[in-house]
C-alpha cells in the first residue's frame, strides 16, 4: 500500500494530522508513505501511490492532481482542521485564503475527493456531507512524560503562537493581576509565544515561542507548569478548531483551565480531566485558585490527564484509527500513466501572473521590480555560495586537514571555547563547520573566508541536500571531529547522514560535557528516546570518543558499553589527542 500526503507547506497540522500517523505505520512495516510539497509532486509521485491525501491543500497545482487522481480512479481524502474558506480578516495568512483562486482551489479539490477527515465536529458537519465518506480523527500525544515531578511553586502557564495575545488581554487581565495580588509570591506564572500586555505590567516571565514541534513539546517538558491556560473566544472560526490544547496539556501532567465553549467542550469533562469555565473574570479566578489551593484534587487531575493522554491519544492508537478510515472504500487501482507536470506547472504559473497582475493593478510594474530585486539578491548569494564550496572542498582536500563540525548558537561562548581548546590540543589546520540550529530548510550556504587555512562554514542542519555536503567535506579531510551537541539534529537526516559514514578518516565524537537534564533522564518522552538513538549512531561509527571531564565520561561509560577509545580532553592529555591526528 503506498500513500501520499500533498501539502503546501509543512506545518504542525500536516505532522499531527496524517505525517506522524503514516511515518509511524511505515517503520511497522504496514505501508510506504511520501510526503510531498505541492509545488515539487512529480508524475511519477501520483502513478506510484494508491492513496492521495491532500492536507489543508489549496494550491492549483493540488487542484490539477486531484483531478488526474478522480479521473484514474485514485482513492483520494482532504483533510482540514480550521475552516479555511472562512478565515476570519484579523489572521494574517487571511489575505491569501479570502482570494477567490484560493477558495475555488479547495472546493474543486474537495469536490475530487471521497473522504473528508477532521479532528473537529464543526468542520465535519459543515463539509462532510458532500464527500463520500466522512470521519471524526483525534490528534496524537506524541511526547509525554510518564510521572510529572514536583515544584516549589505552583507554576501556571500559557502556550501559543503569538497572536493570542489579544485572548490573553481580553478573557484574563483582571483575573491574573488579581490572582497576582492575591498569593504574590507563591506562586509562577510564564507566558510562551503569546506576550499578553499586563506581562510587563505585573512582572510576569515571558518565554520565546519554540519554532519546530519537537522543541515546542520539549520545552513544555521542562516547564513543569501545574496549571495551563487555555482561554479561547465564542466566534465562528474559533468554533472549528480542534482541542489539541488539551492534548498537548495532558502530555505533561498539566491540569488545563479551559473557556467553556467549542471545541474545548468536545474533549474536555468538567472536574475530571480539566475545568470548563464561562469567561468571565470570577469563574476564571476561582478555578484558579481551587487548584492552587487543593493540591490533592490537582494532582488527581493531573494522573488523569497523564493515563487519558498515553491510553486515547498515544500514536500507535491514534494511527490504527487514522489508517482504517482512510482505506475505507479504498479500491485497488488500475495502472496509471501520468504525462510530465511540467507543461502543466508552466500553464499554472502564466495563471498566477495574469491574476498577480488583475490583483495589483497599476501597483503591478512596482511590485513585480520588488520581486525580481529579491530573486536577483538571492541568485547573487547562490553563485557566491557555490563558488565558496568549491572553493572550501578544494582547500580542505589539498591540505588533509582537521574538520570540527559544531552548532551555531546565539550564545557561541561555550562553543567557542571547547573548538579553541580543540585548536590548542590538534597540531593541524583546522576547519571548522557549524551547523545551525535552526528549524527550517536552508536558503542558501554561507562561507565567511578568515584567510587561506582557517574556514568558517555554516550549515544547516535540517536540509537533507546538505547531507550530501558535509559527507563531501568529511570525505576529504584525514580528520573529522563531531561535536556532540548535534545529536540533536532532527532523527532522519542525523541517522541517514551518519549511516553512510563508511569513510577512511578518524571520526571523533566530542562530547562537549552535554549530560542530558534532569528532565530529560527521568522523563520518558519522545525527543529524548530520538536524541539518544541519535547519539548511539554516532557512537557507532566513530573511531574516539572525547569527554570534558570525569563526570561526562562515567557517563558515557553507563549509557555505552564497551567503549575503549575514551579520553578526557584537557590541556593533560594534548600529547595524546594530538597522536590521533598522525
Amino acid at each position: 500500500m503506498n500513500i501520499l500526503i500533498t501539502s503546501t507547506t509543512f506545518i504542525p497540522s500536516v505532522l499531527l494530522c496524517g505525517h506522524c500517523q503514516l511515518d509511524y505505520l511505515e517503520k511497522q512495516g504496514r505501508l510506504n508513505y511520501r510526503f510531498c510539497i505541492s509545488h515539487f509532486t512529480k508524475a511519477q509521485d501520483i502513478e506510484w501511490a494508491d492513496i492521495i491525501i491532500f492536507l489543508r491543500s489549496d494550491s492549483d497545482i493540488d487542484a490539477y492532481v486531484s483531478r488526474i487522481a478522480k479521473k484514474n480512479g485514485i482513492h483520494t481524502v482532504y483533510v482540514l482542521d480550521d475552516d479555511i474558506l472562512n478565515a476570519p480578516s484579523y489572521l494574517s495568512s487571511a489575505p491569501y485564503y479570502n482570494l477567490p483562486s484560493t477558495k475555488n482551489n479547495i472546493r474543486t479539490i474537495m469536490a475530487n475527493c471521497d473522504t473528508f477527515l477532521t479532528p473537529s465536529p464543526v468542520l465535519k458537519e459543515k463539509y462532510g456531507k458532500s464527500f463520500k465518506y466522512s470521519f471524526l480523527i483525534n490528534e496524537p500525544s506524541l511526547n509525554r512524560i510518564s510521572e510529572k515531578p514536583e515544584n516549589d511553586k505552583v507554576k501556571i502557564g500559557f502556550a501559543g503562537s503569538i497572536d493570542r495575545a489579544q485572548d490573553l488581554n481580553e478573557i484574563l487581565e483582571e483575573t491574573i493581576t488579581k490572582l497576582v495580588e492575591k498569593y504574590e509570591d507563591k506562586i509562577e506564572i510564564e507566558f510562551m509565544g503569546a506576550k499578553p500586555a499586563f506581562c510587563d505590567k505585573l512582572g510576569l516571565k515571558h518565554l520565546p515561542y519554540q519554532d519546530g514541534y519537537d522543541a515546542y513539546t520539549a520545552f513544555m517538558a521542562k516547564c513543569n507548569w501545574d496549571i495551563g491556560l487555555a482561554p479561547m473566544p465564542e466566534s465562528e472560526f474559533h468554533r472549528c478548531k480542534y482541542f489539541n490544547k488539551y492534548v498537548e496539556y495532558a502530555s505533561f501532567g498539566i491540569v488545563g483551565i479551559y473557556s467553556n465553549v467549542e471545541p474545548y467542550v468536545y474533549g474536555i469533562r468538567d472536574g475530571e480531566n480539566g475545568l470548563l469555565v464561562n469567561n468571565n473574570t470570577s469563574e476564571w479566578l476561582n478555578a484558579l485558585i481551587k487548584l492552587i489551593e487543593d493540591e490533592k484534587y490537582r494532582k488527581t487531575l493531573s494522573k488523569n490527564c497523564l493515563k487519558e493522554a498515553n491510553d486515547k491519544y498515544s500514536l500507535d492508537i491514534i494511527s490504527e484509527d487514522y489508517l482504517n478510515k482512510i482505506m475505507t472504500g479504498y479500491e485497488k487501482k488500475k495502472i496509471v500513466k501520468v504525462n510530465s507536470l511540467a507543461f502543466e506547472k508552466s500553464i499554472i504559473f502564466f495563471k498566477r501572473v495574469y491574476r498577480k497582475v488583475a490583483e495589483q493593478g497599476l501597483n503591478f510594474p512596482m511590485w513585480l521590480k520588488k520581486k525580481l530585486d529579491e530573486k536577483f539578491e538571492k541568485y547573487k548569494e547562490a553563485k557566491k555560495d557555490a563558488r565558496n564550496l568549491s572553493k572550501t572542498l578544494e582547500i580542505v582536500e589539498a591540505n588533509k586537514s582537521v574538520c570540527i563540525f559544531a552548532p551555531v548558537s546565539e550564545d557561541k561562548s561555550s562553543y567557542n571555547k571547547r573548538v579553541i581548546e580543540l585548536d590548542e590540543a590538534i597540531d593541524k589546520d583546522i576547519y571548522r563547520i557549524y551547523l545551525s540550529g535552526e528549524d527550517r530548510l536552508c536558503e542558501h550556504l554561507m562561507v565567511d573566508f578568515l584567510d587561506d587555512r582557517k574556514i568558517r562554514i555554516v550549515f544547516n542542519s535540517y536540509d537533507i541536500n546538505q547531507c550530501n555536503t558535509v559527507l563531501d567535506i568529511i570525505k576529504k579531510s584525514n580528520n573529522c571531529i563531531i561535536h556532540g551537541v548535534i545529536r540533536f539534529m532532527r532523527e532522519k537526516l542525523s541517522s541517514d547522514m551518519l549511516k553512510l559514514f563508511d569513510l577512511e578518516v578518524n571520526l571523533i565524537f566530542d562530547s562537549h560535557g552535554n549530560v542530558p537534564e534532569y528532565y530529560h533522564e527521568e522523563q520518558n518522552y519522545h525527543t529524548e528516546k530520538v536524541t539518544n538513538e541519535i547519539e548511539k549512531v554516532f557512537i557507532d561509527h566513530v573511531n574516539y570518543v572525547l569527554c570534558e571531564n570525569e563526570a561526562v565520561l562515567n557517563n558515557f561509560g553507563k549509557k555505552y558499553d564497551g567503549i575503549k577509545d575514551i579520553m578526557i580532553l584537557n590541556k593533560d592529555n594534548i600529547r595524546d589527542i594530538n597522536r590521533l591526528f598522525r
